[in-house]
Order: C-alpha cells, then structure tokens, then sequence
C-alpha cells in the first residue's frame, strides 16, 4: 500500500463521530456553566474568549483530535485555576461541546485514552 493511501486510511479512522454519553453531556453543562460561561458565555459562542462553538470553532478545530483540544483545556482553564477540575469534570465539558456543536450522544463514555481517535469533523 503506499504512503499516501495509509494517510488516507488514517484519516478517515480519525473522522469517526466522537463517543459521548448524555450523562457526560449533561454534568458537562452543570460544570460548564459554573466555570467557564462567564468567559465563553452561555452559549459557548457569545462571551469575550475564544467560541467553543458554531461553524468557525468547527473550521478552527476540525483537523485537531479532540486530545488536542483536552489538553488546552486542561492546562490552561479555567483561566484563573488552570487544571484546576477533575479529569472527569474536563471530560464531560468537552462532551457538552460536542452535543452543543451538533454531536449526538451514545452509550459509550468519552475516555481519555479514547480521545486522539476522535476529532471535530461530522
């Protein structure tokens, strides 16, 4: 096989849609609004720091693993305590900005183990 249909092939392994619960997704929300809303806004998209949601954060982060994406969360939010949450609370604000952003959940739990097969693309 050559290099570039391997590249290929690796690509659309990465697209698969992300594996979340709507548990996840809902504690998430709760954690999301206490911690990051005031920043990013209630909606993800309407506050003074960067989208969290919409077309142009999907554009921005489509080609990135959503281990990309957890590792700036996590090492740098909140803003006044970075890294300051729970693995898990970081887990599911990522699965609520995948439900915001168009994603459905499952009945598989998002795991950081799990997060570089994932990326942002529908």
């Amino acid at each position: 096989m050559s290099a570039l249909v391997l590249l290929g092939l690796a690509s659309s392994a990465l697209a698969k849609p992300p594996a979340f619960t709507k548990a996840q997704a809902d504690a998430g929300a709760k954690v999301y609004k206490a911690q990051c809303a005031a920043c990013h806004g209630a909606k993800l998209n309407n506050g003074g720091a960067p989208k969290l949601a919409g077309a142009e954060f999907l554009k921005k982060w489509g080609s990135n693993s959503l281990d990309d994406f957890h590792f700036i969360m996590s090492s740098t939010m909140p803003m006044t305590k970075p890294g300051a949450l729970k693995e898990a609370e970081y887990l599911n604000i990522l699965a609520h900005v995948l439900q915001v952003n168009g994603f459905k959940p499952g009945t598989t739990a998002l795991a950081t183990k799990n997060l570089k097969a994932y990326t942002f693309k529908k």
